[in-house]
């Protein structure tokens, strides 16, 4: 298959180097301070799949570099939510042909209703990822996996074969994944899993097992999902499990001591000066819930509070 990675961070390093890995033609759009080293001496891949090193992947930093390219069959949408809008404006002039398609491999809500508006929601997929990576020039280190990449379309027009073909070139590179028919079920419960630790870990500055440690943080992350379960009825949004105790029991015993030792992508991006991704987090269960008349008094909290040490850290 021909894929571009839009987006070539962590995330998108590892899946276009295993692809490419594998045998199929990837190209990386990205930054310049990250490929150029690749584009020197390869990308290099540590961790927990292994020690690789990737060379002959195409790499563009500008987007003009590729809308000239022959077509792609998927282009893996990477970016941060809050460039989601800018990525999607670029879609129409990169996709090429008729039979190439998009999958966003992204944190948060709103990602998919941002790039619809730019492709046909028919041509549209959406991956649930749930590996960490840290990212260096030339170099990313894949740190934890809780499971499976999950592949899916909200669409019921979406080929879903070619969605299962997606999650099979995945499961051959090297990244356990999978083809799932209940994509937004699954996009919500890392939403939760993300609302609840994400921004406490980047305003304590601890991994997320620390959280366990202190009865406030672990009432914090409780009341975040009661709050998330409730906005979820309003707008009759199925979860799993269906109940707000059964997801706290969930995190507490099986999901946060998987990741203990993770540091959270928005604590390593307030620490590099860049904006969080809290409004496509904590900040959309707010909105979701204005709309729906919900209070939700402890996302708003940890929103604004994430906002504060933005401003503190001059970003």
């Amino acid at each position: 298959m021909r894929i571009l990675v839009l987006g070539a961070g962590a995330v998108g390093s590892v899946l276009g180097g295993f692809l490419a890995k594998a045998g199929h033609d990837v190209t990386l759009l990205g930054r310049a301070w990250h490929l150029d080293a690749v584009r020197r001496d390869g990308l290099a891949i540590t961790g927990l799949w292994g020690e690789h090193r990737v060379t002959g992947l195409a790499v563009a930093t500008r987007p003009e570099e590729v809308a000239r390219a022959p077509a792609f069959d998927w282009v893996l949408v990477c970016v941060k939510a809050y460039q989601t809008a800018e990525a999607a404006a670029l879609l129409p002039g990169l996709l090429g042909s008729p039979g190439s398609l998009v999958c966003a491999f992204q944190n948060g809500l709103g990602n998919y209703e941002a790039l619809t508006q730019a492709v046909a929601p028919e041509r549209v997929a959406l991956a649930r990822v749930i590996f960490g990576a840290d990212l260096e020039p030339g170099t990313v280190r894949v740190t934890v996996c809780a499971d499976d990449v999950l592949v899916g379309a909200p669409d019921a027009r979406f080929p879903r074969e070619r969605a299962v073909a997606l999650a099979a070139a995945l499961q051959a590179s090297g990244i356990p994944a999978r083809a799932t028919a209940s994509i937004v079920v699954e996009l919500w419960a890392k939403v939760l899993y993300n609302c609840a630790l994400n921004g406490l870990s980047t305003l304590f500055e601890v991994p997320y097992g620390r959280l366990l440690e202190r009865e406030t943080p672990r009432r914090v992350m409780a009341a975040v999902i009661d709050e998330a379960y409730r906005v979820a009825a309003a707008h009759r949004i199925k979860l799993k499990p269906a109940a707000a105790k059964a997801y706290r029991e969930l995190l507490f015993t099986r999901l946060i001591p998987d990741t203990a030792a993770h540091q959270s992508s928005m604590l390593q991006d307030v620490r590099r000066g860049r904006v969080t991704e809290i409004e496509s987090l904590n900040g959309a269960l707010v909105r979701l819930a204005a709309a729906a008349g919900v209070p939700v008094p402890m996302n708003a909290l940890v929103t604004r509070l994430v906002h504060a040490k933005e401003r503190f850290m001059g970003i």
